[in-house]
This record gives C-alpha cells, structure tokens and sequence, in this order.
C-alpha cells in the first residue's frame, strides 16, 4: 500500500496540525465486550478523516493490569489484548497513513505497572536484588521503618510510599510512587532505563508511529535526597521538574530525528513557571508542550487575552508553535466548565452553545496546533457518575469528606446512534454507564443535521486549512476591553479581525466586512451577541 503520509516535519504538518485524542476504552467497541478496541477505532477512520483531523492521539495501547487504564504499563513493545493486536495496529496506523492522518502514542516513562516483570523481580528477588535500584526504594522512618521515607503525597491523594517487602528482622522499606499503589515510579538514575526507553522509542517508530504525547513528562528524576514538602517552599512540582530530564529528552530528539519525517514529541509538564517550562522546548529537545494555563483560564476577555499572549510569546522563545487545548481525559468537558456565570449560575443553553462554538473558533483563528479531545465536536457535556460505578483510581484515594469525584464523567463512551443499543457504542453494557439523555448527542443524529455541533467543528476545521492566515497568520493588536477580546490575524495580503463577546449582553462590533460569526445572527446585523465571536475582513488578498 502506498501510504499518503503528509511533511510531518516541524515545517509541514505539525506546524498547525488538528489532532484528535482517542480515549481508547470510550471511543468505540467492535468485539462486544463494552470497552473500545482497535476493531472499533479502524471502523471510524472514515469519521474522523471527515472531521479533517491531521492527526490522532491514541491514549496507552500497551498491556497493562488496567489499575490507572493503562497508564501502568507491564510491557512497552505490544498492545493490550483488550485493544487487539500488534498486528491489528499496524494495520490501523497504514489505514490512518493513507488517510492521510499520522499517529501519536501516549508513552508513559515515569512509573511502571506493579506487575511490570521489573517491579515483579524486584519484589521477589530479595532485599539488595539488582532489580530493585530500577526503581525508588527506601527504608521508613522510626526504629522498625514504620513510617514512610518522607511526607510526599500522591497526586491521587493520600501518601506516595506503599510497603516494599523486607526481610524479617530488617527495618520496613517503602517504595515511590507518585500516582497510585499500582504505578511504582522508575529510577532513572539507573542507566538500565534510559536504554529500554530507547528500544521503546525505536520499537514503535519502526511500525510507524508518527511521535509521542509523554505522560508527566516533568517527572523521571526527583529532588536529591526526597526532602520534605516544606523545604520546597510552597512549590510541589520542585519535588520533580529536575535539570537531568532535558538530557532525557535530548537523548530522544536524536533517536526521533534518525526517521524520515522525523518523529514529533509533546509533553504533558506541568512546572511552577512558564521559565521553567521553556527549558523544555526547543530544536535539541520536545517540539512542543501542552499549555494548561489556557486550558483552565475561566470565561473572561482579559484571561483569554493573557493566556494568547503567553502562549504565542512562550512559542516565539522557544521556536515553536503554540498548542491550544481546552478538554482532555483528565479534565471537566468544557461544556460544562463555561456553561455557568461567574457565580456559578447555568447560563441559558443559546449563550452556552455560542460560547461554545466560538471557543473552537477562536483556537482555529490562532496560530499552531489544536488538540481536540473524542466527544466534543459532539457538545458532549461532563457526565455524572454514580459513585459505586466510577472506576477512576483517583476517586478511591481520596480522604473522608473529599468532594473530588476523579475524573470518570469526561471518560463516557461517544454515543453513535440514537436508535442503537447503548447508543451505538457497544452492544454489551459500556464500562462506564451511559446517562439516559446521551442517544441526543449521537454522531448519526448530528451527521444529518446541517447545523448541529458536529457539522460547525467539521466546518471550521475545513475553513482552517482553506485560509492560511488561520492556522499559520502573526497575531498583533491583541486586547480586551469591555469585555470584548480582539486580534488581528495577518497573512500575505489578508488582514482578519478576529472578536469575541465576553459579555451576557451584545456589543457593537468593530469595523469591517463580516467573513464569518458563530452565532445565528443575519451578518447584517452589527450586534455582536453575548458569547459571539466575528471575522472581520480588514484587507483581502487578491
């Protein structure tokens, strides 16, 4: 087969690049057994190359016990049988090749699976095995090591130390693991790992794989000593986010770019300033990092102001291109995150819906690359979960009286059909219940519907690649006043204002010939509605 696989290069596909997150156990079921597989991914390769994506995401792939749904990971070099097979994804990376979308895995390189044949031989080979120095283990604190190491705290709740088995007679010892029990963090000190990740990145390029999404990539190494919390005065990502990582990911630009295209790399890193945050992005290190701090910024011109200007001049510091987000699986659907006023109030569903089609505007208006997460070209909003059917390991770490519920209603499977059993998404019972009202959010309702959600996200995606002062223009005269944001986007000839009401009331919009707006107004009308966003033509290219 001849693959169609566009310039992935920093210069070609990746510089302003649509990509869309596969959350494998909810996008789509094809043996039956309720949780999506690699069967049920292949059956949708023509949605998603209607949607115009350039790109897929797929969450972990790899055997796993599934205790963080597979972010334990027991075995880097194969797929879960869950999903399917070695051999049934390479096939579906072709089948993405040739439609001309590329491929990115999640690789998770902090913490491995308890039942990883590392962490099981550590375990078993005896107190001072070889094995154990792969991974951080210490002995406890008090007369028999009673108490852990030190006050560190898992980012799922409660401590980061589980017992290590020790030999009777011998003080307790304890091993690290940042997220839950099941993930025991890695050593990489140990220059063991750096060479298996090495072979890791190889593997999957050689089938391949267009790059990598790398789980935590701030992690890996830890503060020297694993001192208390409170000499990290009030900075907990100071507990991580270590200067030897960068040689890390050095070390994995070069291996990526030995392969034609060269092999794209993101990281998820969260650090406690864009400075630090800088430091790992370059041509000698990742090509880019997601931008949270836009992620989560609330409903306000002057936020959204500020975050587009960081982002574009973290992008101009670091030669890059900016990434914008705004939903994943760890975060509240943003439907909901913006369907409420500033007191909490649930607006009226026009206003949301409005909000909700400019925000995608608003990012295909802005230089870089989009990542959408499956679902929310649907509208999907944030599901509740009854608690005895939650699975998310967040959820079970939490204190007496914690109101965190983990993140299990942004995790629903993608509803289909409107008729089907299950919504179209299994014909057993999902692995997450499917709330009652979500067969209106179907794809086959909304694929017959001109002006559904589905249909603008489809739009606006064709609208990007059709204009280029959309996804590759310079931004200038950025600012927010009274509620309402502004740009100007500049390409060649073309000059488009972009504006967006942040207001609950309509504003006069700004001078120029209207191009585009997402709400529902006749372009004769020179109201710009309560969370409306306008093109404005300034100066056309001929």
């Amino acid at each position: 087969m001849t693959l169609r696989r566009k310039d992935m290069s920093s210069e070609g596909l990746w510089q302003s690049a649509v990509v869309y997150q596969v959350y494998w156990r909810s996008f789509k079921d094809g043996n039956g057994d309720g949780i999506g597989d690699l069967k049920g991914l292949r059956s949708k390769v023509g949605y998603l190359s209607s949607l115009g994506v350039d790109a897929i995401w797929l969450n972990p792939t790899y055997p796993s016990p599934q205790g963080d749904h597979g972010y334990d990971v027991s075995n880097y070099f194969d797929v879960d049988p869950l999903f399917g097979t070695l051999e049934e994804l390479k096939h579906a990376i072709e089948e993405f090749h040739h439609h001309g979308m590329a491929v990115l895995l999640d690789i998770v390189p902090n913490h491995v699976s308890s039942q990883h044949p590392w962490f099981i031989s550590a375990k078993e080979g005896g107190d001072g095995h070889e094995a154990e120095s792969r991974f951080i283990i210490r002995q406890g604190k008090g007369k028999s090591g009673e108490t852990p190491p030190n006050d560190w705290k898992s980012v799922f709740g409660g401590p980061a130390w589980s017992k290590f088995p020790t030999e009777e007679g011998r003080p307790q010892r304890w091993y690290l693991h940042m997220f839950d029990e099941c993930q025991p963090d890695l050593n990489w000190e140990n220059p063991d790992v750096h060479e298996r990740f090495d072979r890791i990145l190889e593997h999957w390029y050689e089938l391949g794989v267009d790059g990598f999404r790398i789980d935590v990539a701030h992690g890996l190494y830890k503060a020297p000593g694993l001192p208390q919390i409170e000499t990290f005065a009030g900075n907990w990502s100071a507990c991580w986010d270590q200067p030897e990582v960068h040689e890390v990911y050095r070390r994995w630009r070069k291996i990526s770019n030995n392969y034609v295209p060269r092999r794209f790399l993101i990281g998820e890193i969260h650090t406690s300033s864009r400075e630090r945050l800088l430091e790992y992005v370059g041509e000698d290190q990742l090509d880019a990092a997601f931008d949270f701090s836009f992620l989560h910024q609330p409903w306000s011109a002057e936020g959204f102001a500020e975050r587009i200007t960081e982002n574009i001049q973290f992008a101009d510091k670091s030669n890059s291109s900016p990434v914008w987000t705004l939903s994943n699986h760890d975060e509240t659907r943003h439907w909901s995150r913006y369907g409420a006023d500033p007191d909490g109030k649930p607006i009226n569903i026009v206003e949301i819906s409005t909000r909700y089609r400019s925000l995608i505007s608003l990012m295909s208006a802005l230089p870089g690359r989009i990542f959408l997460y499956n679902g929310e070209e649907l509208a999907l909003p944030q599901a509740e979960v009854p608690d005895e059917s939650r699975q998310d390991p967040a959820f079970f770490r939490q204190p007496p009286g914690s109101d965190y519920k983990g993140r299990d209603g942004c995790r629903i499977p993608i509803p289909w059909e409107k008729e089907g059993e299950n919504a179209g998404f299994s014909t057993m019972e999902p692995w997450l219940p499917m709330p009652r009202d979500w067969h209106q959010y179907s794809v086959d309702s909304q694929d017959e519907d001109p002006g559904s959600m589905l249909n603008y996200y489809r739009e606006q995606i064709r609208m990007r690649k059709s204009n280029e002062w959309m996804g590759l223009g310079e931004v200038s005269q950025l600012r927010s006043n009274d509620g309402l944001l502004c740009f100007v986007k500049s390409r060649g000839q073309d000059r488009v204002m972009v504006a967006l009401n942040f207001n609950s009331k309509p504003v006069r919009m700004p001078e120029g010939k209207i191009l585009f707006r997402s709400g529902s107004c006749f372009n004769e009308d020179r109201e710009l509605q309560p969370g409306e966003l306008v093109f404005l033509i300034l100066h056309e290219g001929v």
